[in-house]
């Protein structure tokens, strides 16, 4: 269907809802193929569509005629690291980082997530590893006072957990509602990720990086 409205109307690929391109809708709404199928028909990606849909190639284009724009926000307020992080892009994430994108400056809106909230929440833990290698703030704080640690504990993700107990996560940070991350676990029922969270940082994970 998406092919014969563009077949039509082929102008509709640069139409707009709510400042999103068609590319970041099928991104955000867990379309990735459909998503791939849009950025071959454009003719030219934004640095937020090729850093949501993995294009390092295009980023590097992009990036090579307007370096300042690593660090852009596009209309909803997702800077491109924060992209790529949320959508599990580690090449394009590492690209981004040595192209200068600033690991802890956090989304311009209400949500206030940083490329660290968003790896965490996407359980994309290799992309965790990374960005605290790189200086990100385990104990960020986005709305709702959720730090990375309270959203890896809650998908129960124990190599996030692992990594961000060794980068200095504070497991006994509260969200707004009073909770910690050992609670949220506990709730969604992830009993490794509340072992874990109990025991807390041993000399196994000073020592023993992961």
């Amino acid at each position: 269907m998406v092919e014969r409205l563009l077949r039509a109307t082929p102008s509709l690929i640069h139409e707009k809802e709510k400042g999103l391109s068609p590319i970041l809708v099928a991104a955000y709404n867990n379309q990735p193929k459909l998503a791939d199928f849009l950025t071959e028909k454009a003719v030219l990606l934004n640095i937020f569509e090729a850093a949501a849909t993995g294009k390092t190639n295009h980023i590097i284009r992009i990036l090579a005629r307007d370096p300042q724009l690593v660090n852009d926000y596009p209309d909803d307020g997702y800077q491109p690291l924060g992209l790529a992080c949320f959508f599990g892009h580690l090449e394009t994430a590492q690209y981004l980082i040595s192209a200068g994108a600033r690991v802890n400056t956090p989304s311009q809106n209400k949500m206030n997530i940083t490329p660290l909230h968003s790896a965490t929440a996407g359980g994309h833990t290799k992309l965790v590893k990374l960005l605290l290698e790189h200086g990100a703030d385990p104990n960020a704080r986005q709305v709702g006072g959720f730090t990375p640690l309270h959203s890896a504990a809650e998908n129960g993700d124990v190599e996030a957990i692992r990594a961000l107990l060794f980068y200095g996560a504070d497991q006994d940070a509260k969200s707004c509602e009073g909770k910690s991350p050992l609670d949220y676990a506990l709730e969604s029922k992830k009993p490794e990720a509340a072992k874990l969270l109990k025991e807390g940082i041993t000399r196994r994970f000073r020592y023993t990086k992961y």
